[in-house]
């Protein structure tokens, strides 16, 4: 197997991961207002992904604003959170082994660490 080597490689893994989530009924509901947007979100999580491996410049933005409306309408869970990981990791593992599957999956892991707590943060007494 080999490791993502470019956006064609990007690509490839978010459109395979995304058919995992979209058939999955826990997940798909929290995905189906993009799907009016679709390509254009899609093209954003290519530019995300692309950017964090090769330092492309292809993403700007901050990710965080749109998953904390989101949020307000489909509950991103810590229970989601897991299932969103699980098919990242499972849909690299399919395709790709290597430094940069690596770090596709342990960039993952701390971007949902970091959501989750954001959005799941139990309020202090």
């Amino acid at each position: 197997m080999k490791d993502i080597e470019n956006r064609n490689d990007v690509i490839n893994l978010v459109d395979s991961f995304y058919s995992l989530v979209l058939a999955d009924k826990d997940l798909a509901p929290v995905f189906q207002p993009s799907l009016e947007e679709w390509p254009h979100h899609v093209e954003r999580v290519y530019n995300f992904w692309e950017n964090w491996l090769f330092q492309t410049g292809s993403y700007t933005g901050g990710m965080m604003f749109v998953h904390l409306q989101r949020h307000k309408t489909h509950p991103l869970t810590t229970e989601l959170f897991e299932k969103w990981l699980y098919y990242w990791y499972i849909t690299i593992d399919k395709f790709f082994e290597g430094k940069n599957a690596d770090f596709l999956k342990k960039k993952a892991l701390e971007i949902g660490e970091i959501l989750n707590a954001k959005l799941n943060a139990k309020p202090t007494a």
